[in-house]
C-alpha cells in the first residue's frame, strides 16, 4: 500500500479545518521548541520538528513585527509533509515583503488537542533581497466591495469587485477563494466558487453541521493554494497530471498555503454581524427514550 493511503480518509475529513485562533494564549512552560528559520534571497524556509507520530496536521503562524499582526499562513499534513529524514517538516514562505520583520510559531494538532511551539527568531527582509515590494498585492484587496446577507435564502452576495492578488506565483487555477467562518468551537475556511460582483454563496450548502443551528460570524476571505502528494502541478484535476498512476482527485493533501485574510464589511446581519442558519433536517428533538431500568 502506498504510504499515506490509509490517511486518505483522515485527509477527507480535514477538507475544512481550523483556520486560525483569534488569540494565541499558551503557557510558556508547555511550548515545544521553536521552528528553525532561514532566509534566502526571496523566501523564508521553516524547519519544524516532528514531535509526535499521532500528529494530524500542523498550522503555521506568522507575526509581522511591523504591525504585530498574527495570521495563519498555512497547514502541513502529517505524515505526507515529512521530509526524507522523517524527523522534520519544511514550510516555505515566499509571500514576504521587503523591510518587514517576521517571527513564526506552529500549532500541532495531536490526538484532538492543540500544542504550540515557541516563537522563532526574528527574520528581517532586507531591501536588497528579491522579495516583494510594499506596493505589490499579496492578498485580496477590498476595493470598495462588501458582503450582503440574505436571511431568507441564507446566502452571501458579493457587492462590488474584490481585487485579486497580483504576484508572480498567483493564478486563479492554483489559488482558490475561501470563505472564513467562525462558530463557537471552530474557525474554518470553505472553498467558494466565485467572488465576482453579484455572485452568491449558498451558506447552507457549504457549511457542515457544526456551523448550522448556531451563531456564526463571517471573518473574511483568503486565497488558498493546495499542494498534493507527489503532484508537480499543485492543481487538482480529474486526470493523473504527473502520470504516477493515481488520479489527482485521490491524491492526499501535503500542504496548504493561505494569503493574508481580507475582512469585508457585512450588511444584513444586524449590528452584531451574527448569522444563524437552520439546518434543513431541523433542530434536535426532545429526549423520548422508550426504555428505562
Amino acid at each position: 500500500m502506498k504510504k499515506g493511503t490509509s490517511f486518505f480518509y483522515i485527509s477527507l475529513a480535514l477538507l475544512t479545518f481550523t483556520f486560525f485562533s483569534c488569540k494565541l494564549k499558551v503557557e510558556d512552560e508547555d511550548l515545544y521548541d521553536k521552528p528553525g528559520v532561514n532566509v534566502t534571497n526571496n523566501q523564508i524556509t521553516l524547519i519544524i520538528p516532528m514531535v509526535s507520530k499521532n500528529t494530524k496536521y500542523v498550522n503555521i503562524y506568522r507575526r509581522d513585527k511591523q504591525n504585530d499582526k498574527v495570521i495563519n499562513i498555512g497547514v502541513l499534513y502529517h505524515p505526507i509533509a515529512l521530509e526524507n529524514d522523517n524527523k522534520n517538516y519544511c514550510y516555505i514562505d515566499s509571500l514576504i515583503t521587503k523591510e518587514h520583520s517576521y517571527e513564526y510559531r506552529v500549532r500541532y494538532y495531536i490526538d484532538g488537542e492543540y500544542y504550540y511551539s515557541a516563537w522563532s527568531d526574528k527574520i528581517l527582509i532586507e531591501t536588497n533581497y528579491n522579495a516583494y515590494d510594499e506596493s505589490e498585492v499579496l492578498t485580496y484587496k477590498e476595493n470598495g466591495a462588501s458582503l450582503i446577507y440574505d436571511s431568507v435564502e441564507y446566502t452571501l452576495t458579493f457587492d462590488g469587485t474584490v481585487q485579486e492578488p497580483d504576484f508572480s506565483e498567483y493564478s486563479s487555477e492554483n489559488y482558490k477563494p475561501m470563505l472564513i467562518v467562525q462558530c463557537d468551537k471552530y474557525t474554518q475556511a470553505f472553498e467558494i466558487s466565485d467572488i465576482s460582483d453579484g455572485s452568491a454563496v449558498p451558506l447552507r450548502n457549504i457549511l457542515p453541521s457544526d456551523f448550522l443551528d448556531t451563531d456564526i460570524k463571517i471573518l473574511g476571505i483568503t486565497a488558498q493554494k493546495t499542494i498534493y502528494e507527489d503532484d508537480t502541478t499543485d492543481i487538482m484535476e480529474d486526470n493523473d497530471s504527473n502520470s504516477d498512476g493515481i488520479p489527482d482527485k485521490e491524491k492526499l493533501k501535503k500542504a496548504i498555503i493561505w494569503t493574508e485574510p481580507l475582512e469585508l464589511e457585512l450588511f444584513g446581519a444586524g449590528s452584531a454581524k451574527v448569522i444563524n442558519i437552520p439546518s434543513q433536517s431541523g433542530s434536535s428533538g426532545l429526549d423520548i427514550s422508550l426504555n428505562i431500568n
